[in-house]
């Protein structure tokens, strides 16, 4: 059997130093595009694969002692005036979790912010050159459906959500179809016949329509007269609110917003006593309120991980094709729905 070609082989066909062939056949930015393409086509020509078993035991030891620092990780942001991802507590668990796994495999999250004064993406993608960055996390966009001109050649990069269309991204996400069936099939399973969702236009286009669409596909279970229209409005308003309560007569009211149970409580309409209240995203683990925890935290530390794999493995550059990383939800019981008689 012929001896497998080893990294130090390629080295010596290629007149450089097997840490330089490492760096090559893995994309680092650090080796010119020159030199790494001459590098990659000797390792082809000699029938150079990577080891699985070699790459698995990597893993192992990587495991067993502390993680050594291999770097920054760029967290990046592109807030408006008025609104920032850290005024949404799911958003603050993603950087949160993406920090503490990141401190694990040995990188540091730093921010930066393509609207600080004077910034423009050209010089951010400058200055994380400089810093030698590989890696890129994009917090979540201020709006729905934004594209974004940024040159990312040479980094790898992961996105949260839908929010960002433009570049397309690999990305890292709750399972919002999923989390609703979970939802829908848990009020039912409580006797709830006539559930609502009342919602937002712009939420419902972040989480690229899949909320609405969940909820309209276990719809179909129920008998036609217990079908009821989605409440679905440019912003979701009380008096709006109300009206569709009325009218639709639901037991269970589903949607994003905690404010809805104050407007109850206004009309002296008892929660759950005399309707449940159950959330697509409840804000902590530990709460209140009936719904799903997303399991945010869960999210960040794994795009994370998926953002270290791009850049061990040398991705980079919008991917032809890319991947979306779902995570699916957990239920809450909370105190907002019981068990209907």
């Amino acid at each position: 059997m012929p001896k497998r070609p080893t990294q130090r082989d390629i080295a010596q066909q290629a007149g450089t130093t097997q840490a330089t062939v490492s760096l090559a056949l893995s994309n680092h930015p650090r080796i010119s595009t020159q030199q790494r393409k001459q590098i990659q086509q000797i390792a082809r020509q000699m029938g150079y694969e990577i080891d699985p078993y070699l790459s698995g035991l990597s893993a192992y030891r990587r495991k067993l002692r502390p993680p050594q620092f291999h770097g920054v990780l760029a967290w990046i942001s592109n807030d408006v005036c008025g609104e920032s991802w850290k005024d949404i507590t799911t958003f603050q668990h993603y950087f949160r979790g993406a920090s503490v796994q990141a401190a694990e495999l040995g990188y540091r999250i730093e921010e930066h912010f393509l609207r600080a004064p004077g910034m423009t993406p050209e010089r951010v993608i400058q200055i994380l050159r400089h810093r030698g960055v590989s890696g890129i996390l994009f917090a979540p966009q201020p709006q729905s459906e934004l594209r974004l001109k940024i040159d990312l050649r040479h980094f790898s990069a992961v996105t949260f959500g839908y929010s960002l269309v433009e570049p397309r991204l690999h990305m890292a996400s709750s399972h919002h179809f999923r989390i609703t069936e979970i939802l829908m099939q848990k009020i039912l399973a409580l006797g709830y016949k006539r559930p609502g969702l009342a919602f937002d236009e712009e939420r419902d286009r972040r989480t690229a329509h899949l909320f609405s669409a969940a909820f309209m596909s276990e719809q179909r279970r129920l008998p036609s007269r217990n079908r009821i229209p989605i409440l679905m409005k440019a912003n979701l308003e009380k008096d709006l609110f109300l009206s569709w309560f009325q009218k639709e007569k639901p037991d269970v009211i589903i949607t994003l917003w905690e404010v809805v149970h104050p407007w109850l409580k206004e009309e002296r309409i008892r929660v759950p006593q005399d309707v449940g209240l159950a959330l697509l995203s409840v804000r902590y683990r530990k709460e209140n309120y009936s719904g799903i925890w997303e399991r945010p935290d869960i999210t960040g530390k794994r795009a994370v991980e998926y953002l270290v794999d791009l850049i061990h493995r040398g991705e980079r550059g919008v991917p032809s094709i890319p991947s979306y990383l779902l995570i699916e939800g957990e239920w809450i019981t909370g105190k907002t729905v019981r068990a209907q008689r």
